[in-house]
């Protein structure tokens, strides 16, 4: 069953927020029924490639080179690896439109801000997730995103002869990217509390684990009031896009999925464009 709530259901939301935190997570799998919850594996575990893996190219490439998701996990966390899939000497263009060129030994700290606890990727809408299970990709790009400074780091990679490979880097203003009206705003947005306040919806649409059910999920709405009972810490400072081929040129519908590096669970941040004012409208855990 499903359960709506109301905004003089708050108290009975703390409590269940607080129940929710205390119990065992999950990773929610999704279907056109009730949604059914399992245990999480700790699937990043088992992509590190252990030495004797690493001295085979042919047994790497069998096992992560297929989804881009996979080789970026390994690329960003193995030293060894970064060197060896790096085109050399690395083009980089810096956001004042100079070129430069990096050399192998100057590449050591670049990933660093991978070391969060988490990811986060933007998406148009729900169904472009598919594409990161798409095993015909040749191109894509992980995006370190400031947003303090308002710059764009693209690591840009190339799939060639079966292996991915970064080919070259760029750094970019917010206003050179597509993403730049919804950057503009989101950078205000995880800094400015009383600017993210004003941007809640009046109606914030929620949905999460029943704690005394996790077979099924709560789904209901909540008040810009009651936001505060729910949020757990939204992405902020430095954060990432993947990117395998989404466009967000005059998007007015954004989802930002939050994952965690520990466990692999995600929250996922709903952002809606009413005129010429982006809200967020709704929250998945």
């Amino acid at each position: 069953p499903k359960y709506i709530i109301y905004p003089i259901g708050i108290c009975i939301l703390c409590a269940l927020i607080v129940s929710c935190s205390n119990g065992q997570k999950h990773v929610q799998e999704r279907s056109d029924s009730d949604s059914v919850a399992v245990p999480v594996k700790n699937i990043e575990v088992s992509l590190l490639l252990t030495d004797e893996e690493l001295a085979g190219e042919s047994v790497y490439n069998d096992r992560v080179d297929e989804l881009f998701d996979d080789f970026l996990y390994n690329y960003v966390h193995d030293m060894d690896l970064r060197h060896k899939r790096t085109k050399f000497p690395l083009k980089e263009r810096l956001s004042d439109g100079s070129m430069r060129t990096v050399s192998e030994d100057m590449w050591h700290e670049a990933f660093k801000f991978m070391d969060k606890e988490y990811t986060t990727t933007i998406y148009n809408n729900e169904q472009e997730k598919s594409i990161t299970e798409d095993t015909s990709l040749t191109q894509a790009s992980l995006e370190r995103i400031d947003l303090v400074k308002h710059v764009v780091t693209s690591y840009d990679f190339v799939k060639e002869d079966g292996k991915w490979i970064l080919s070259s880097v760029r750094n970019l203003n917010f206003k050179e990217s597509d993403l730049s009206d919804f950057l503009s705003f989101y950078s205000r947005f995880a800094q400015d509390t009383v600017f993210r306040s004003k941007s809640l919806a009046r109606s914030i649409r929620i949905s999460m684990l029943d704690p005394e059910d996790d077979t099924q999920t709560i789904e209901g709405f909540i008040t810009r009031d009651q936001w505060i009972t729910v949020d757990g810490g939204i992405p902020e400072g430095i954060i990432t896009n993947i990117r395998y081929g989404q466009r967000y040129k005059r998007a007015r519908n954004i989802l930002m999925e939050k994952i965690s590096m520990g466990n692999g669970m995600s929250e996922t941040f709903f952002f809606s464009k009413n005129g010429r004012k982006w809200e967020m409208v709704g929250y998945e855990n």
